[in-house]
C-alpha cells in the first residue's frame, strides 16, 4: 500500500509562506466569470481537483482555458453556439462545492445536462439545494437516490422568484444560488440557522469583485437575501491564499514549539479557518500579527485544551483536533454537524486514527472531546494513518508526524485541495 513515512522534526523552524489560492474563492470566483460572457483573468489559482473539475465545467461549457505560469488563466469565452441536442454529461468527481455551484450554474445555462459524481459524491445531500432550484422553475430530475446524483438539468429553465432553503445543512447551498441569483433576480429566505455564515460573506465578495454589489443584493443579516438582476464583468482577480491551508502549518508551529506566518492572511480576514490562529493561542501559543501577515509563534508553548465553537470554521477541526492530541487536558470542539457528511464521517475517521496515538476521544452528532496525550514522542513505534480517500485527513495527520512517527496511508490524496503540500511540508525540516 502506498505510504509516506513521517519522521519527527530534529529542530525548531522559522518560517514565512507563500501559500498557492484559496480553492473556495478560486471556484467562486469561476461561477462569476462563467455568468459575464466575458473574457476573465485569475490568478494564484489553486492547482488542487477541486479547481481542475471547475475548469473542465467551463471548458465543457465551450470555454478557452489557457494557461500563463502555473497559477494563472486566461479564461475565454464560448461562441455563442446553439445548445446540444443530447444530454452533455458533466463530472465533479468528489468535489462537493464544485457540484453544488455547478447544479446552480446548468439550471441558468442553455443545454441538456447530467450532473454526476463519485460514489461517495452520490451519497453527500443536495436535496435542500435541489428543492430550492425546483422551486424557482428549474427541471431537475434524479436519476439515482432521492435528493442525490445524478441529477438531469434541463439548463436555463431556472426563472427566479422566491424560494426557502434550510439554512441548517450547507452553506454552499445558499451560496450556489446567490452566484446566479443576478441572472434572473432571486428572493431566498433562510429556514432556520444557518451554518458557516463566513464563506456567504465570502461569495458577496467574489461577486463585487465581478460587479455585482451592495447595490444588487439587499439582506436582512442571515434571514434573507434579495439579488435584483445584474450583469457579472470580465475582471482580473487574483485568489486570496488559502486560509485552511495556512492551518496545517501553525498547528505545525503549535505542536513543535516553532514559529510560522503565512503572507496575505490577516486577523478578522474574510476566510473563517484564519480563525484558527487566534484558537491556538488560547491553547497557550502566541499570536503573531502582522500587517501582511498572520502567524502562530508556538516557542516555549504548553499547549492546553480548549472549547471551541468550530461551525465557521469545520474544515479546521481535523487540525484543531490534531493539535489538541498534544496538549495537556480536553479539547472540546462544536458546531461539527457537517463534517459528518464530508469525503467522509470526519469525526469517527478522528475518533479511530487518534486512537492509534493512544489519544482517548469521545463524540456525539455534531462535538468531539479529545484528551490529550502531550507525552508521545519520537520513540513512539509507527503507527499507520488511514486517510479515508479525505485529503483533509492526511494533512491534519501530518502534523502528528512532527512529533512521533506515522505512515501516512494515500499520502497522494492531497491533490484535491494542495497537490504541493508535501513540498511545503518538507520545508519544515529545513527549518527555514
Amino acid at each position: 500500500m502506498d505510504a509516506r513515512l513521517l519522521q519527527p522534526l530534529a529542530r525548531p523552524f522559522d518560517l514565512r509562506l507563500e501559500l498557492p489560492g484559496s480553492k473556495s474563492f478560486a471556484n467562486r470566483a469561476l461561477v462569476c466569470a462563467a455568468l459575464s460572457g466575458a473574457p476573465c483573468t485569475l490568478r494564484n489559482l489553486s492547482g488542487g481537483d477541486d479547481v481542475a473539475l471547475m475548469l473542465n465545467l467551463l471548458v465543457d461549457l465551450g470555454w478557452q482555458v489557457k494557461r500563463s505560469g502555473r497559477a494563472d488563466v486566461a479564461l475565454l469565452p464560448p461562441k455563442r453556439l446553439p445548445a446540444l441536442p443530447h444530454e452533455q454529461r458533466i463530472y465533479t468527481g468528489a468535489a462537493g462545492t464544485t457540484t453544488r455551484f455547478a447544479a446552480a450554474l446548468l439550471a441558468v445555462t442553455p443545454g441538456r445536462f447530467l450532473l454526476d459524481g463519485n460514489a461517495r459524491m452520490r451519497e453527500r445531500p443536495m436535496a435542500e439545494l435541489v428543492g430550492a432550484l425546483r422551486e424557482l422553475g428549474a427541471v431537475i430530475q434524479e436519476r439515482g437516490k432521492p435528493g442525490c446524483l445524478p441529477l438531469y438539468i434541463e439548463g436555463g429553465s431556472l426563472k427566479g422568484g422566491t424560494c426557502t432553503l434550510p439554512g441548517t445543512v450547507s452553506s454552499q447551498f445558499l451560496s450556489a444560488l446567490l452566484l446566479v441569483a443576478p441572472a434572473r433576480g432571486l428572493e431566498i429566505r433562510i429556514a432556520g440557522e444557518l451554518v458557516s455564515k463566513p464563506y456567504v460573506e465570502m461569495t458577496l465578495q467574489v461577486m463585487q469583485a465581478f460587479g455585482v454589489g451592495p447595490a444588487c443584493v439587499r439582506r436582512d443579516s442571515y434571514r434573507s437575501f434579495t439579488v435584483t438582476v445584474a450583469a457579472y464583468r470580465g475582471a482580473d482577480y487574483t485568489c486570496p491564499p488559502d486560509g485552511t491551508a495556512a492551518g496545517y502549518f501553525w498547528a505545525a508551529a503549535a505542536v513543535t514549539g516553532s514559529l510560522c506566518v503565512v503572507n496575505g492572511l490577516v486577523q478578522g480576514d474574510a476566510q473563517s479557518d484564519a480563525q484558527l490562529a487566534g484558537l491556538l493561542a488560547q491553547m497557550g501559543c502566541r499570536l503573531a500579527a502582522y500587517p501582511d501577515g498572520l502567524g502562530v509563534d508556538g516557542r516555549g508553548a504548553r499547549l492546553r485544551g480548549i472549547r471551541a465553537d468550530l461551525s465557521a470554521l469545520p474544515d479546521s477541526a481535523q487540525t484543531l483536533a490534531v493539535a489538541a492530541a498534544f496538549a495537556r487536558g480536553t479539547t472540546r470542539l462544536e458546531g461539527l454537524g457537517t463534517l459528518r457528511v464530508k469525503e467522509t464521517d470526519r469525526i469517527a475517521a478522528l475518533q479511530a486514527e487518534l486512537a492509534k496515538l493512544g489519544v482517548a476521544t469521545r463524540a456525539g452528532p455534531d462535538w468531539l472531546e479529545v484528551d490529550g496525550n502531550p507525552d508521545q514522542g519520537p520513540d513512539a513505534a509507527p503507527v499507520d494513518i488511514a486517510t479515508y480517500e479525505d485529503h483533509r485527513m492526511a494533512m491534519s495527520f501530518a502534523i502528528a508526524g512532527l512529533r512521533r512517527p506515522v505512515r501516512v496511508e494515500e499520502p497522494a490524496v492531497v491533490a484535491k485541495s494542495f497537490p504541493e503540500f508535501w513540498e511545503y511540508w518538507q520545508r519544515l525540516y529545513r527549518g527555514a
